[in-house]
């Protein structure tokens, strides 16, 4: 693997939380520095969420939906251009969760708002010329037990909707030109068995996304999981934690930033638990050559995450010419 594999997603700027001077997430100059921070720390491709709340009257220098990049660029290949001038070659994916439709006691709603709303961002990523579209396969699982008090871990009915699902957004994907990947999550609704059943069932037209942290705090050894299911991963979130497990907390309503604990679950690339270099090493090992992101998910400085990202890296590439 190369270094033009490493991508940085933008999920690193918290825009969901109140601090002083927030409101500058929300502006496009703030974006158009930090593509330029991103390529200077020697990141050449970026993974973008796509969130529809910045469409429901949220300001539109969050280039995060086609309404944003319209409004403040004109279109999609505008937006391009200008990622390319501050030094970003390319989208490699983007990303889709249905947190925000968790609202009511009804699963129409959810299902119905998450569909639309997904495949709005299969078509994002197309027009960005993203290959992947990483999909979380259900909302908080907590948020939605606190909406349906009798909705279980792997509920057969829920199960069957989100089958179905997944099957109308892969066909949709297909034809767009991008490979719909899911990511399983420690919060899911959905149990990581079931889910790879749903992913193994779907042949080629659904894939994996791994994602490091999740995958540990899951309770799975990531490089164990890598090794057992190559055959269907299309996507690598690397992403760290410095917590080794999730059961006090993942059926919590917020289990991104639980109450038991003073820190948030993520944690930058490098600094926590997750045998980052290992899950490297057994990539290697099976031959990926896919796309390869740093997840430093709502940091709480991102000019820190970027320098150390670029540590890793360096350090990585350091361990790997002495071997």
């Amino acid at each position: 693997m190369s270094e033009n594999h490493y991508a940085i997603s933008l999920d690193m700027i918290n825009r969901h939380y109140s601090e002083p001077n927030r409101n500058r997430y929300e502006s496009k100059y703030y974006w158009e520095e930090l593509y330029t921070l991103i390529a200077a720390a020697g990141f050449r491709h970026i993974e973008i969420p796509f969130e529809p709340v910045w469409q429901f009257g949220g300001r539109s220098g969050v280039p995060m939906t086609p309404y944003s990049i319209n409004t403040k660029y004109g279109n999609a290949d505008k937006y391009l251009q200008l990622l390319n001038a501050a030094g970003i070659e390319s989208v490699s994916a983007v990303s889709f969760t249905p947190n925000l439709f968790v609202r009511n006691d009804q699963l129409g709603f959810y299902f119905g708002a998450t569909g639309h709303f997904a495949g709005q961002a299969i078509e994002f990523a197309a027009a960005l010329g993203a290959n992947t579209l990483v999909l979380s396969p259900t909302a908080y699982a907590g948020r939605l037990q606190h909406y349906h008090p009798d909705l279980a871990i792997d509920d057969p009915d829920f199960i069957a909707q989100t089958r179905t699902l997944i099957e109308q957004l892969a066909s949709q994907a297909r034809e767009s030109g991008v490979t719909l990947a899911l990511r399983p999550e420690y919060w899911s609704l959905i149990s990581l068995p079931v889910l790879m059943d749903i992913i193994a069932a779907a042949g080629d037209a659904v894939t994996l996304t791994v994602n490091t942290a999740h995958l540990l705090l899951s309770g799975q050894d990531p490089s164990d999981f890598i090794a057992t299911h190559s055959e269907h991963i299309r996507y690598i979130q690397l992403t760290d934690t410095p917590l080794s497990q999730s059961s006090p907390f993942r059926l919590t309503a917020n289990p991104e930033f639980p109450a038991q604990h003073a820190s948030q679950v993520f944690a930058d690339v490098g600094t926590g638990i997750v045998p980052l270099h290992s899950v490297l090493n057994t990539l290697k090992t099976q031959g990926y050559q896919g796309d390869i992101t740093l997840c430093n998910s709502h940091t709480r400085d991102p000019m820190r995450a970027l320098l150390r990202s670029r540590r890793f890296i360096n350090q990585l590439t350091t361990d790997r010419k002495g071997a």
